[in-house]
């Protein structure tokens, strides 16, 4: 009876997982990389390494964040591990503490070289 219980949350959870991933969404604006400024004097740099990581500089470290499919069709990375979570839409980028629920960046945007 037990095993039959495991088997069918198995089952449920796999039917969960397959329906979240058939609801994401694709972006369709390119993703902003680069040297990139944010509010409170804060500032980043991302580098996108394949279509499924970004690597982050943040605060003198480097993080490799994976893509996590979205249904609102937002980039979504995070590094599970450290707990950070990278969020961009067409206006701007946060970056957000998983773990303590707090926003550490906000309002990104690529630096334009000037003349």
């Amino acid at each position: 009876m037990y095993r039959r219980l495991a088997v069918l949350a198995a089952a449920g959870l796999l039917a969960c997982a397959q329906a979240r991933a058939a609801e994401s969404v694709i972006p369709t604006y390119p993703m902003k990389s680069g040297p990139m400024r944010c509010s409170d004097h804060q500032s980043l740099d991302l580098e996108q390494v394949s279509a499924t990581s970004l690597e982050l500089v943040w605060k003198g470290r480097r993080y490799r964040l994976d893509r996590d499919p979205t249904t609102t069709g937002a980039y979504h990375y995070d590094d599970r591990k450290v707990g950070l979570v990278m969020i961009q839409i067409p206006a701007k980028s946060m970056l957000f503490d998983n773990r303590n629920m707090t926003r550490l960046a906000d309002d990104c945007n690529p630096v334009v070289a000037s003349r």
